[in-house]
């Protein structure tokens, strides 16, 4: 359903105002403000409210920029962030705890943890196609972890954009949280401030960009970004719900989303019942017609627009089905090519909108050769077959980001599942307590006794005499079980540990052992003095 409601685009921030507002979080930060675990819950409180009530806003706005139906929109951007939300605050007295640390006999005295530290302060820059899902999503993250965030949502998503910064300006504390909106000059000068972690979400090539200017102050980033990905069908898929699924995933925001299919490759037969099964599937999601349909979104703009029709234009492939496009309403139709190689304009590069082009190649090594020599890491990997066995050999002999198998998308539906690229495709992920860990310090920290523990210690001062070294070895050193071709050894105490396989005699066994371990390391001691 459209929206009567008009949004206007939020002004862009001065450029003197960014480092200003840059120093202004850090001084927050510094004063400790966000370390205590309450305020970091209330922010989140805050931001939930902040969605909730603002949910026509959020609607509105995404039919604004890419009419994106009410139930499209709220599912993945609204509803989806208040679930997040919701976890997040019920998980996250467990996220801040210490972790005891196992370590070896010695470092055991000192009662090794890791403590889970804010960074500082973070910068995170969204998308255009999941305007609040893509840029609270991983603030989401931050802000449980501790941090003050300088938020720079997409200007491309216009609407959007404004909505953003009105729900983070009147929910958080504007103390650690701020928006900086504008294009191209705004964000250079934001990355030209030193963060503590830049997450950026978006294509390669400003990846690359915004990865030199967070190098210069050696501070780590997320990059989500994405990749060609595929989608192999195997002899052994079941057809019509490969197609209905596939549908599914392309026609999900007129193909605007980095999960994406961007490409499928078909056995020759089963080509011609792949095809005509997307075919139909689409006409049942849309009945009335893909332009008429209230329920199919628009590209987000002329210039995405016009380098989508460039690419159906310059195609050499066969135009199975659509093809048609309306520059007045941004409108393309959902377009299936048939393409003879990888060589096709359509095979180049990430295609981010509703248009999939397919390959025929009926060996199984020969398709996952074919997907590795275009793209070996791709954000998403998709597999159609009923063989678990073909289903994990595929997953085997190929790399993505994540991977669904007999669906797409499904894999980064969750806000509980870690969500992240690998090599061209990004690097770090994050949501739920891979978020909280993403924007977290894991610091090591040892408490050491003194006194008598001096005695234990003793091996490790100078002078280094024979005795010394000695006693060291005797304490400390392991001895491996393997020989020198390689192959493990069982010793007859592991052969009396793998006994127990995980019940109640393993526990038992591993009681007496660390008991007589104890005598023994007592005994060596009191030798040694």
């Amino acid at each position: 359903m459209s929206s009567s409601k008009t949004i206007s685009p939020a002004p862009a921030t001065p450029i003197p105002d960014i480092s200003a507002t840059h120093a202004r979080l850090r001084a927050t930060f510094r004063s400790h403000k966000t370390r205590p675990v309450e305020w970091r819950k209330q922010q989140l409180r805050k931001l939930w409210w902040g969605l909730h009530d603002n949910e026509n806003d959020i609607a509105a706005a995404l039919w604004q920029d890419l009419r994106k139906s009410e139930h499209e929109a709220l599912q993945s951007d609204g509803i989806w962030l208040k679930n997040a939300i919701i976890d997040a605050l019920g998980d996250i007295d467990s996220w801040v705890k210490e972790v005891p640390i196992t370590a070896d006999l010695l470092s055991k005295a000192g009662s090794p943890t890791i403590r889970k530290e804010p960074l500082g302060v973070v910068l995170i820059i969204g998308a255009y196609n999941y305007p609040f899902q893509l840029t609270l999503g991983p603030l989401l993250g931050a802000i449980a972890a501790g941090n003050c965030v300088v938020i720079k949502p997409s200007e491309i998503s216009q609407a959007s954009c404004a909505i953003l910064t009105k729900i983070i300006t009147e929910s958080l504390d504007p103390d650690a949280f701020a928006v900086v909106n504008g294009a191209i000059p705004e964000t250079t000068e934001l990355l030209e401030q030193k963060f503590d972690k830049i997450c950026y979400t978006g294509n390669g090539v400003v990846g690359r960009i915004v990865a030199t200017a967070a190098a210069k102050h050696l501070t780590p980033t997320i990059l989500e970004l994405g990749g060609l990905n595929p989608v192999i069908i195997t002899k052994n898929a079941d057809i019509k719900l490969a197609a209905r699924r596939i549908c599914w995933g392309k026609a999900l925001n007129a193909g605007q989303v980095c999960l994406s299919p961007d490409y499928a490759i078909v056995p020759s037969s089963k080509e011609a019942e792949f095809v005509s099964s997307l075919a139909s599937t689409w006409r049942k999601f849309y009945p009335n017609g893909l332009k008429a349909s209230p329920d199919y979104p628009r590209i987000v703009n002329d210039r995405h627009f016009q380098r989508i029709k460039k690419l159906i234009d310059s195609t050499s492939g066969e135009i199975k089905i659509g093809g048609q496009t309306d520059e007045s309403e941004k409108f393309i139709d959902l377009t299936v090519v048939k393409v003879k190689d990888e060589n096709d304009a359509l095979m180049k590069d990430e295609i981010f909108g509703p248009v999939l082009p397919y390959v025929v190649i009926d060996d199984l090594d020969e398709a996952i050769e074919f997907v590795n020599r275009v793209s070996d890491t791709p954000l998403a990997l998709y597999t159609f077959t009923t063989d678990k066995k073909e289903a994990n050999y595929i997953l085997g002999h190929t790399r993505s980001g994540g991977a669904t198998v007999n669906d797409t998308i499904w894999h980064g539906a969750s806000h509980k599942l870690a969500f992240g690229g690998v090599g061209e495709s990004g690097m770090g992920n994050y949501r739920d307590k891979f978020g909280f860990d993403a924007f977290s310090h894991h610091r090591t920290t040892v408490r050491q006794p003194g006194g008598w523990f001096e005695m234990v210690l003793d091996a490790r001062y100078p002078p280094y005499i024979p005795s010394k070294l000695s006693q060291y070895r005797m304490l400390l050193e392991k001895k491996p079980n393997f020989s020198r071709d390689g192959k493990a050894r069982v010793s007859w105490f592991g052969w009396l540990l793998s006994l127990g396989g995980g019940d109640k005699k393993t526990v038992v066994v591993k009681y007496v052992a660390t008991i007589l371990g104890m005598i023994y390391f007592l005994r060596i001691l009191f030798l040694s003095q």
